[in-house]
């Protein structure tokens, strides 16, 4: 398979699924606009640190592992989605804890950490995730890859999610948005916390 080929493709179906508004985008921007443009690119290095995994998963074939045992697909659906409802619930909460103390204080209980680790739970919460990495690679791979071609197809992923997170953060913490954002605090919130339910709630009953 001709390699620009399979650069070009890669971006072109990897960009596509980044740039949809999904749980780690809400998450991201939600954490900058609360709190820092460094609290929002913690998370962002997060949401890269699990499409690595998944892109190794997917690599290795972990769609086959889900075929030959259903039971654990099912049982990440479950724990994945519940963890996104908890995410949109607690968003829903926080509108009725919007008081400036409790601001601070949550800004101050943030760390680096915790924002890498909220991203990566929240990548990794979707096994869905994996089974499209693992679509895109079957699709895109020529018949024997190599791992030089693996280790070439997620640096470019990973460089793309960082890219667009990156300029996620960068538009959310900026002045103007969070002037707009402070007027339509409760209004997005809800709506963010509302989308993580929905998906949530998808991810747990779907069938597929």
């Amino acid at each position: 398979m001709n390699l620009m080929f399979l650069i070009l493709s890669v971006v072109s179906i990897w960009g596509i699924a980044v740039i949809t508004p999904g749980p780690s985008f809400f998450i991201i921007a939600h954490t900058t606009v609360k709190h820092t443009r460094l609290a929002g690119m913690f998370v962002v290095l997060g949401t890269c640190t699990g499409t690595i995994i998944w892109s190794i998963a997917g690599f290795f074939g972990i769609a086959f592992l889900f075929i030959a045992a259903p039971w654990l697909y099912t049982t990440l659906k479950i724990i994945g989605g519940s963890y996104i409802i908890y995410l949109g619930i607690m968003l829903i909460i926080s509108l009725y804890k919007s008081s400036t103390n409790i601001d601070i204080q949550q800004e101050n209980s943030q760390s680096n950490f915790s924002n890498w680790w909220k991203g990566l739970i929240t990548n990794l919460s979707n096994p869905k995730t994996a089974m499209f990495i693992t679509s895109l690679f079957a699709s895109v791979l020529p018949k024997e890859p190599t791992a030089l071609i693996g280790i070439l197809i997620i640096t470019m992923m990973v460089a793309i999610s960082l890219t667009w997170y990156s300029f996620v953060v960068i538009i959310f913490s900026s002045n103007r948005f969070n002037d707009h954002y402070n007027q339509m605090q409760k209004w997005l919130e809800g709506f963010a916390g509302l989308v993580f339910i929905s998906f949530g709630a998808k991810l747990v009953f779907s069938n597929k």
